[in-house]
């Protein structure tokens, strides 16, 4: 028997947005999304997962329209869809459920392609939009992406690149993000619904799963919606431990065609080295994400895990001070555009006047990131260099002034250091590439003819 919530939002599109601790973006997404399901017979479930910001009252006050769906805690993105899409599959009308994040804005006419894609064939199992980034309109974030046959990486459709014009026809692609993705109902009565991923890589898999089972997924640029992507959020532990545990068990229940257990030793080796240099570099916190992911992943263990141990923020700042003759500053931070981007902002608080310069390989930085002086590094001398945890042995020869951003904290490294920092690195892929063939032999035989939990 339907529940009283699935009476509600019964209707032909069901609307299932996820939120935790998201009031400040949900007077956009909700509004442009309301607009948007007005036109095509559409509710909204807004699922949420024990927000304590106020969302749920900011919601019952400003949209009343809206049916919210509290879960009582916080399930992560992957419990949250499932949740609403358990509630979709009861109703009676619905013929189509649209994932989507809370931190979105919708563009006008964003839903009638994804419902045309779907309804041109009937193997069509899934339609996502075009996702371009918040507070960047014009650059794409992603529109699908196609799963690499040899090495198990996501390769995004023209992430980066200057918005793809709408009258571009669909394409398939192996995955879809539940940032904003259009499922058909009887697909999901087939495939399931997400796996207990709690974040990271529940779309993947599930779209993976589709596949297998002969549905076709589409890329569709003719439907519009901005993000705020996560690429630029800094690194954090607690979303290092799903990242990389969710994706090890992705390519352990669907090995690359032709990588097949290639992949997973690559995968698992880069893990065994970040889980030996982060010991050993004394950064902790991601030190226990990693080890919990890869110990979780070869015991099969997903859902949510108890974290509490583990910084559940972007580490404290201390105040940074700088001579007069720093104004030139070389970055090479490789861990993430989001890091680099809070580093520089931090410098900007202290020292207006900054110009940072982005390594060469850290090209790709400029896609995500728009900063006022902000630039592409050049062959020549720099008043600083900052380096992360990981950076290219080129940059050490642009300054005579090296410092290491590590923890919140800049420490200045003599060559001594530096060599040692290189030592620790080539010891910590030595005992990597020694212990990986070991858990590449226990992962599979874990694996071996597993199935998700759903």
């Amino acid at each position: 028997m339907p529940s009283i919530l699935a009476e509600q939002i019964n209707a032909t599109v069901i609307a299932v947005m996820v939120n935790w601790n998201g009031k400040y973006y949900l007077q956009a997404s909700l509004s442009t999304l309301l607009s948007e399901l007005a036109l095509h017979d559409g509710k909204l479930l807004l699922v949420d997962n024990n927000s304590s910001d106020g969302s749920c009252e900011y919601v019952k006050h400003h949209f009343p329209e809206v049916s919210i769906l509290q879960t009582g805690e916080n399930l992560g993105g992957a419990g949250g869809f499932s949740a609403g899409m358990k509630i979709a599959l009861q109703c009676s009308q619905c013929q189509f459920i649209w994932l989507l994040d809370n931190d979105i804005i919708i563009e006008k006419n964003a839903l009638k392609p994804l419902l045309d894609c779907l309804n041109a064939n009937p193997k069509s199992g899934a339609a996502g939009s075009q996702i371009c980034l918040y507070n960047q309109p014009e650059i794409v974030q992603e529109i699908g992406a196609h799963f690499s046959p040899w090495i198990g990486s996501l390769k995004l459709c023209f992430s980066g690149q200057f918005r793809v014009p709408i009258n571009t026809q669909p394409w398939t692609v192996d995955y879809l993000a539940a940032c904003s993705v259009l499922l058909k109902k009887s697909c999901v009565e087939n495939v399931g619904i997400f796996g207990d991923f709690f974040i990271f890589y529940d779309d993947v898999e599930w779209g993976l799963r589709a596949q297998s089972k002969g549905w076709l997924l589409w890329g569709v640029p003719s439907s519009v919606i901005r993000h705020n992507f996560s690429a630029t959020k800094p690194t954090v532990a607690w979303r290092e431990y799903y990242r990389k545990r969710n994706r090890l068990t992705v390519l352990a229940l669907y090995p690359p065609k032709k990588g097949g257990s290639i992949a997973i030793f690559l995968n698992l080796l880069n893990l065994n080295y970040l889980i030996f240099s982060h010991k050993w570099q004394g950064y902790f916190d991601l030190y226990y994400a990693y080890l919990w992911a890869r110990q979780d992943t070869l015991e099969g263990k997903l859902g949510k895990r108890d974290l509490t141990a583990l910084n559940q923020t972007e580490t404290n700042q201390s105040t940074i001070e700088f001579s007069d003759t720093v104004n030139e500053i070389l970055i090479d931070i490789s861990e993430g555009a989001g890091d680099c981007m809070s580093l520089m902002q931090h410098i900007r608080n202290t020292k207006p006047s900054s110009v940072f310069f982005l390594a060469s390989h850290l090209k790709d930085y400029f896609k995500f990131i728009d900063m006022e002086g902000m630039l592409p590094a050049k062959e020549q001398s720099y008043s600083m260099l900052i380096i992360g945890k990981q950076y290219s042995l080129r940059s050490l020869k642009q300054s005579s002034q090296i410092y290491q951003w590590k923890q919140g904290r800049l420490i200045k490294q003599s060559c001594w250091d530096i060599i040692q920092d290189q030592i620790l690195k080539i010891t910590a892929l030595v005992f990597s590439i020694l212990i990986t063939p070991i858990h590449v032999t226990y992962l599979l035989k874990s694996f071996k003819n597993q199935k998700i939990k759903r």
